[in-house]
């Protein structure tokens, strides 16, 4: 059935809302799809795939703001960058794990304020309307994307009723939100399985701006869905194992993101503002860790040319005072220490290695963001053969192909199948960075080349997935609280009273946002009360079995 505004006084009151929001969210979309539709306001519309798209669009973007030059300081530069052990951030405070509430109020606002109500839109107008089988699931499947970054960051949260538009929205506990989760993505993918055998041509919200990840492929989709299946089942491994493993085996045996066709990747060409990177790139607010340091040398990885880049020339090795130990870095790969304890430091910022080429300034409406990635796909089910599941391949088989898809995401034009090969066969181990302040030996003893200790092996899974994740922080970041694997150099020093590095916390979740205690107070008490009655960056989520130093 399709509503058009002629007829919408006889639609129920919330399905009018839902209509009204469409069209608003129609008049603002970001792509130019739609500027046909909006050329006469006067004229009565008819909400279609092609409209859907739009509002689609605009979720993929909003929704992803995080990422993009919008929220990217606020909430990838000052949180999950650092926490992830990918880099280390220029100001003393943030990388001394303090709390910026605003910042991250804007970025949960925004996520549920912009990137939600367009996708619910179309959830609710979609809903058992066969014509719009491909929008409703594919919609499904966005929503637990966007979500699941959501709930691994605070717990509890909307989700259930997120993006309704109402000013109270009940908050529902972690636990609540990954069942809801595993079911939508069960539901999804058996719909668009069937709608694609019933027409091998469908396609989601038309080729094109519809959608800036697949361009509308049903069959990309379902493959996401599946993966991301599979990491939300292992995600609750350790706390929930038999729903693990249930739910990690139904998506291995389905179609899972297995090559680097299959990336999912955020086209920016169209957007207004775009990655994020490159914009903090040319501020050099970031530059490698140690951590990344010690694996990235030591394993001689051919991404890290990609990853990072060389330390050039500026004027301040020139000043009067500069270490010459930090001089001598220039043309070289090199990494700062996490948590550093004086702000003199950042005076000696330029001396570490920035962002990677790609990612340079310039390159904002170029470079696409990383969402998600198919080696990744290959690490889940290593692990979930290393933990006894049915993935049908071997550990070993399932660790060396992540290595490959992931180099040669980063490398394919450049490199050799016989130097991948080398790498994956490779007995070299991690070295010991080359800190000026700080002196801390390699990060771990193990080499790329799968080892025959059931222990090893696990550590090697985790330490190379955290490298295939990159610069994918929010998961990296919420994999480590997971597994405190790899084995990440702690951070020397906190200005945070609620996180004591002598005895090795971390934070593990954000508190609460102003904006929710404000017009959600009810709600928001209620999700305090799910995680123990304390709203503190200190406490596990549900999923992490942690004791965090307690």
């Amino acid at each position: 059935m399709k509503h058009t505004l002629k007829n919408i006084f006889s639609l129920p009151m919330k399905q009018v809302g839902i209509v009204l929001i469409v069209v608003f969210f129609i008049s603002i979309s970001c792509t130019d799809s739609f500027t046909e539709y909006n050329t006469n306001k006067a004229e009565l519309m008819e909400i279609s795939a092609k409209q859907l798209g739009g509002l689609f669009s605009r979720s993929q973007y909003s929704g992803n703001s995080w990422l993009t030059t919008d929220n990217y300081s606020r909430m990838t530069n000052e949180i999950a960058i650092h926490f992830s052990g990918f880099m280390v951030t220029g100001s003393i405070d943030y990388e001394q794990s303090g709390m910026h509430l605003s910042h991250q109020n804007s970025g949960f606002t925004t996520l549920y304020s912009e990137g939600m109500p367009p996708l619910t839109s179309i959830i609710n107008i979609t809903k058992d309307d066969d014509e719009f089988v491909a929008e409703y699931n594919v919609a499904l499947i966005w929503k637990v994307f966007l979500l699941h970054r959501v709930t691994d960051l605070w717990g509890p949260i909307p989700y259930s009723e997120a993006g309704n538009g109402e000013e109270a929205v009940p908050y529902e506990s972690q636990k609540d939100v990954y069942y809801l989760m595993l079911e939508d993505l069960k539901n999804a993918t058996t719909a668009l399985t069937n709608a694609l055998n019933n027409d091998p041509d469908i396609n989601a919200f038309g080729s094109g701006s519809g959608d800036l990840i697949y361009n509308g492929n049903v069959t990309k989709w379902i493959k996401f869905a599946n993966t991301l299946r599979l990491r939300l089942a292992m995600r609750i491994s350790n706390v929930d194992p038999d729903k693990a493993k249930t739910e990690a085996e139904a998506a291995a045996a389905g179609l899972t993101m297995d090559t680097n066709d299959d990336d999912a990747m955020l086209d920016v060409s169209t957007l207004e503002r775009g990655n994020g990177m490159p914009r903090i790139e040319s501020w050099y607010a970031n530059v490698m860790s140690t951590s990344m340091e010690s694996v990235l040398k030591g394993y001689n990885d051919p991404r890290m040319q990609e990853f990072f880049s060389v330390i050039e020339h500026n004027e301040y090795f020139d000043a009067d005072g500069y270490p010459e130990e930090l001089k001598a870095n220039e043309g070289g790969y090199h990494g700062m220490t996490s948590g550093f304890k004086s702000s003199l430091e950042v005076n000696f910022f330029y001396s570490y290695s920035n962002y990677g080429p790609r990612f340079k300034n310039g390159n904002q409406l170029i470079t696409p963001i990383n969402i998600m990635h198919s080696a990744e796909t290959w690490f889940l089910k290593a692990e979930g053969v290393w933990r006894g599941w049915n993935m049908g391949v071997t550990a070993q088989d399932a660790y060396e192909k992540g290595i490959e898809v992931s180099i040669k995401q980063w490398r394919e034009d450049e490199i050799s199948s016989d130097s991948i090969q080398n790498y994956i066969n490779s007995t070299l181990t991690p070295v010991a960075p080359n800190n000026y302040l700080y002196y801390d030996g390699p990060m771990t003893d193990i080499p790329v080349k799968f080892s025959s200790d059931n222990d090893d092996q696990y550590e090697q899974i985790i330490t190379q997935k955290w490298l295939a994740l990159y610069p994918i922080a929010f998961e990296a970041w919420a994999e480590y609280r997971r597994t405190r694997l790899p084995k990440l150099y702690a951070k020397k020093a906190s200005s945070n009273s609620n996180i004591n590095v002598s005895k090795g916390q971390i934070v593990t979740r954000l508190p609460f946002v102003s904006s929710e205690y404000s017009a959600n107070a009810t709600e928001v008490a209620k999700a305090v009360e799910m995680i123990g009655g304390e709203d503190l960056e200190n406490i596990p989520l549900w999923w992490d079995v942690n004791s965090n130093g307690n």
